[in-house]
């Protein structure tokens, strides 16, 4: 071997060491930092042809187990995702009251039924009077504030998943840009450790947010995908985009979480992007999107239940009783029927004229079956029966019962026996005449129309549907026109729509407006996203005639309060019942009768019928049972959410350390490797060291 040989030879030996300890040092200076992965260097013999040159570096690596590393993605995922639903539980539990409390909603409907307990011992009282409407006031309210807290949470939902979408596209941004660095050094046998590593701490990074899946493209590049193949980096750039809305009501519609292709010379985004809500399968982001889609508007959908449910049931019973005096007045609300219309009652209801001391002045009981069949019939026969001493009256879909003479007041009462019946309700409920309390929609959208109506909704009006899944996507959209003239008609046209892929229309008995979804285990909802119907002179639109949207169930907690007449009149509430054996001139309604209350008292151990809502399926228990099954559920959920966190808190924690297992520092083992590659750099050097003697001695022996 030449003595140029023998220096080549040692030089090698110089460097590949010098490498090695670099590396040895850079690990060791990382003993303590989270998630680092050691690096250790591969050495091969350098050969010339046949002949033996030294050493050479293979390669640097990055000592990890991608099994490991996968499954702490997966597991980073679940717990990001599981992280944010219990910190949003956790916020939802500390709005609740303990369901043994005064101040939880099952609570305050004890406190209502306590008050009127009290009233139906003297219901003279004005002070207990104003006592019971204020504990309805306070239920109403209470119930109100969790109602608008949901959509509050909503709304930093919606918040959190654009400032999740920004630290996304921020991490996508940084590996996109590390990708073309590290295989310019894998190609070109630099040292790529540690573009690696802080690739690999944004991968982590971004586990947490979304759910991953990496392929290797080959040379140190990946691709990343979401678990469900979304692109996300690769080739070409990727970005996300969310567009959140500035106000969060039960009727707000999300804009979509789309992907679009970045072109990275301009920085400009696709036109079309990829919808990425229903493709999320963990991480921060699926959370979020669970709550603000699924867990928030359920529970806001509970709760707009039990509000239905309590005003619908205490103004039936309040509609079916009379204030003492009775009122010169009664109006009801909008019920968008006009007198044309059918009436579709059944039964009889009596009404009634009475004089400031409860005697009779007139009255008189209308049979339904055996007058005409519309609504201007019953007006004509009610008119007719009380002889100009009252009317009734109907204007925009508006009923009113109004004395026609000075110091008398009217009722109206389901008979004795064969009680009127529309939908399920009687005459004065129906039309909300007797009202004791209100939301912000109605109670109920059991409208009592049969398909064969004449629909009267003004022809060319028309109503924009969307129909959308479980997570959110879109499925179908509808523009549905005005045209034909029955019900029947409007149903046939849903029916014949792109909707009708997905879901059935149908009226049910009572005329509400039924959908059913065509496969099992489905969350479907419609939302409609104009609406420029009306019907008739009523300007009801078909959306609210028949509460379409989820906001028509979840709204009726929101609002809920004592009619504004009776709050600032006690006097009106509702407190006794018309005797029906009265004649003429004979007293009618006792000043002292307790009747009306008693009947309200009794909703407390009345069983009424839920519909599903939510996470609670349908249930026949009363109105205090029903909050405590709210209260319980959203326990439950919160219980779910802070275990499921916790699980997979503690399986990240042992992936991890099994990782750190496999690729953590080791102090011991980096000191002995420092010792190895000092020696053979020394080794290398005095190797140099002797050649050069060699030379020295060959030029003095010239000399």
């Amino acid at each position: 071997m030449s003595i140029n040989n023998i220096i080549s030879t040692a030089l090698t030996g110089l460097y590949v060491n010098q490498s090695a300890l670099s590396v040895t040092s850079n690990n060791v200076a990382n003993v303590n930092t989270p998630g680092y992965s050691r690096q250790v260097v591969h050495q091969e013999a350098f050969v010339t042809g046949t002949k033996s040159g030294g050493v050479k570096i293979a390669g640097i690596e990055r000592v990890v187990d991608q099994f490991l590393v996968a499954a702490t993605y997966d597991a980073n995922s679940q717990f990001g995702r599981y992280e944010v639903e219990n910190a949003f539980h956790e916020r939802i539990q500390a709005f609740l009251g303990r369901p043994d409390e005064n101040a939880s909603l099952s609570g305050e409907l004890d406190e209502i039924f306590s008050s009127l307990s009290e009233l139906a011992l003297n219901p003279l009282s004005t002070v207990l009077k104003e006592d019971t409407l204020s504990a309805i006031d306070q239920f109403g309210n209470d119930l109100d504030t969790l109602a608008k807290n949901v959509q509050g949470l909503r709304q930093d939902a919606s918040d959190q998943i654009g400032q999740t979408v920004a630290e996304i596209n921020s991490l996508l941004d940084r590996i996109d840009s590390l990708n073309p660095l590290i295989i310019r050094e894998t190609v070109t046998g630099g040292n790529a450790g540690s573009l690696l590593e802080q690739r690999a701490q944004a991968l982590t990074k971004l586990s947490e947010l979304v759910d991953i899946s990496i392929r290797d493209t080959g040379n140190g590049g990946i691709a990343v995908t979401t678990s469900t193949g979304v692109s996300l980096v690769g080739q070409t750039g990727y970005r996300l985009k969310y567009n959140p809305p500035g106000t969060v009501t039960s009727s707000t519609p999300f804009s979509p979480i789309t992907v679009h292709k970045v072109d990275r010379t301009t920085g400009q985004l696709s036109t079309n992007g990829v919808e990425l809500d229903g493709s999320v399968q963990g991480g921060n982001l699926k959370g979020l999107l669970v709550l603000r889609d699924q867990d928030l508007p359920e529970i806001a959908e509970q709760l707009g239940n039990l509000g239905a449910e309590f005003v619908d049931e205490i103004n039936r019973i309040h509609s079916e009783s009379s204030a003492v005096p009775a009122p010169e007045s009664l109006t009801g609300r909008n019920v968008a029927l006009i007198g044309t219309d059918p009436h579709n009652f059944t039964g009889e209801a009596v009404f009634s004229v009475t004089d400031a001391n409860g005697n009779l002045q007139s009255s008189v009981t209308i049979d339904f079956g055996a007058i005409g069949g519309t609504v201007n019939d019953v007006i004509t026969a009610v008119n007719v029966g009380l002889g100009g001493d009252a009317t009734l009256a109907l204007n925009n879909g508006v009923m009113s019962f109004t004395s026609n003479i000075a110091g008398q007041g009217v009722s109206i009462s389901q008979a004795d026996g064969n009680p009127s019946d529309r939908a399920g309700r009687g005459f004065s409920h129906f039309f909300g005449l007797n009202d004791l309390v209100e939301s912000s929609v109605p109670a109920h959208f059991e409208t009592g129309i049969a398909g064969t109506d004449d629909h009267e909704f003004a022809a060319g009006g028309t109503v924009f549907f969307e129909l959308n899944d479980e997570s959110g996507l879109l499925l179908a959209d509808y523009t549905l026109t005005i045209g034909g003239t029955s019900f029947d008609d409007i149903l046939t046209d849903l029916n014949a729509s792109p909707l009708a892929t997905y879901v059935t229309f149908s009226f049910s008995a009572n005329g509400e407006l039924l959908m059913t979804e065509n496969a099992a285990s489905r969350d479907l909802s419609i939302h409609v996203k104009s609406d420029s119907t009306s019907r008739g002179v009523t300007g009801v639109p078909l959306s609210t005639f028949f509460g379409i949207g989820e906001e028509y169930v979840s709204d009726a907690a929101l609002g809920l309060k004592v009619k504004d007449h009776i709050s600032e009149n006690a006097s009106l509430f509702a407190t006794a019942r018309l005797d029906q054996t009265a004649v003429i001139g004979q007293n009618a309604l006792s000043i002292g009768d307790q009747d009306g209350v008693q009947a309200l008292l009794d909703l407390e151990d009345t069983i009424f019928s839920f519909r599903q809502a939510g996470g609670l399926s349908g249930m026949d228990v009363s109105l205090s049972q029903y909050a405590t099954s709210i209260l319980a559920d959203l326990g439950l959920r919160a219980n779910m959410a802070e275990g499921f966190a916790a699980d997979n808190e503690a399986l990240t924690t042992q992936l991890e350390q099994k990782s750190m297992d496999v690729s953590g520092v080791n102090l011991d083992e980096e000191l002995s490797n420092m010792i190895i590659y000092q020696n053979a750099y020394s080794a290398a050097a005095r190797v140099l060291q002797s050649a050069q003697d060699i030379y020295d001695s060959l030029l003095a022996a010239f000399r």
